[in-house]
């Protein structure tokens, strides 16, 4: 009984680190889906991307040269089921289609509303 617990300050000292937290997290998660549509970063890999050509109009994403040789083959796969390599097995291209997914599921994340209200309300 001898300490006298001051209550708004502790309140306040709780708000201020749930609002901290609240700040990271909406920059992890904007950080997370704004890095994966970097023009000069692999969509795939994340390695810089320098580009002595164009990339190719059917590539979805920015791929580095191998990551696009990759996405190429998958694309064959797709439509033949022929490997070309060892690896291009049934958890190959299902690994593909999985990270197609995510991209597009963020994508579509990024043009919700939710999403703006985010970037207008913690990154400022």
């Amino acid at each position: 009984m001898a300490e006298v617990i001051d209550l708004k300050r502790r309140k306040s000292k709780e708000r201020r680190i749930a609002e901290g937290r609240a700040r990271r997290r909406a920059q992890a998660v904007a950080s997370s889906l704004s890095c994966g549509m970097c023009p000069r970063r692999c969509a795939h890999c994340g390695l810089g991307v320098e580009y002595t050509a164009p990339p190719p109009v059917d590539a979805p994403y920015p791929f580095c040269e191998v990551c696009q040789e990759e996405y190429e083959a998958f694309r064959r796969w797709e439509k033949d089921g022929q490997g070309e390599a060892f690896w291009h097995t049934d958890e190959w291209g299902e690994a593909w289609r999985a990270w197609l997914a995510h991209m597009r599921a963020g994508e579509a994340f990024r043009q919700s509303p939710a999403f703006l209200k985010l970037m207008e309300e913690h990154l400022e």
